[in-house]
């Protein structure tokens, strides 16, 4: 027999048997913000004010979704989702806000942030509860 040919072959067997256990598209990150996502119920307790806020998946990048409404201010938000934590980097929010925060999982029907809201001249900490 030639081993040359039994040694090629194996690594071939190889290269495919291995090849066909990778990973080809990675749902980890789209699986996490599938549970943010829906119409929530806001209790913005600091403003004694409440709203609705719609949460979508961000097209342009899976371990974002997008907070339609958030603050009652009729914009929108970005948020990255880390597991069940959520991180608001500081951005422009309209009418003149800027907004920074982060937000946590409780249940599939609770989340609950702690943002700062700033127009420029006053800052505003507030805590919202979101339930559906």
């Amino acid at each position: 027999m030639n081993f040359k040919y039994i040694i090629s072959a194996a690594l071939f067997s190889l290269i495919i048997i291995t090849g066909s256990c990778g990973d080809f598209g990675n749902d980890d990150e789209t699986d996490e913000a599938k549970k943010y996502l829906g119409t929530w119920s806001v209790s913005d307790q600091s403003a004694r004010i409440n709203y609705t806020v719609t949460i979508v998946a961000n097209p342009s990048n899976s371990a974002e979704i997008l907070l339609n409404n958030f603050a009652d201010l009729g914009s929108k938000a970005v948020a990255l989702v880390i597991g069940n934590s959520l991180a608001i980097d500081s951005q422009p929010l309209g009418s003149g806000f800027t907004v920074s925060g982060s937000g946590i999982y409780i249940n599939k029907d609770k989340l609950q942030f702690s943002f700062d809201l700033n127009d420029g001249i006053d800052n505003e900490s507030r805590v919202a509860t979101f339930t559906r």
